[in-house]
């Protein structure tokens, strides 16, 4: 399940990710990125997986190819984690995607929002 932070603005967009993400989520998320890049045409993206559990299998099923269809979209986008796993995906997929790819512990948050919006 994700939700949409307050610190949202404009093109900027901080999705927090807690437990697993279904196609119901994903559902609701594109069409909501999909608004945000017809309005401004291009979006930054932080994503907070600090409490996040992993993905439905058909949700599985749809993550590369919209991952493939945003990318040339996504000005930045950062990745707060302190799971090892993601952090190795996230790097082994970055050179993949037409955007700036940057992943952060935990602790370093407030960095990623900055890095994010500049």
């Amino acid at each position: 399940m994700y939700t949409i932070l307050p610190e949202s603005r404009e093109n900027v967009i901080w999705i927090q990710v807690k437990g697993h993400m279904g196609p119901q989520d994903y559902a609701t998320l594109f069409p909501y990125l999909d608004e945000i890049i017809a309005r401004h045409g291009t979006i930054r993206i932080l994503t907070d997986l600090r409490e996040f559990q992993g993905v439905e299998f058909w949700a599985v099923l749809k993550t590369p190819p919209t991952a493939f269809k945003y990318s040339s979209k996504i000005e930045k986008k950062a990745v707060i984690t302190d799971e090892n796993w993601i952090y190795s995906w996230t790097k082994l997929l970055a050179p993949f995607l037409k955007t700036e790819v940057r992943c952060y512990p935990s602790s370093r948050i407030e960095e990623a929002w900055k890095w994010v919006c500049s």
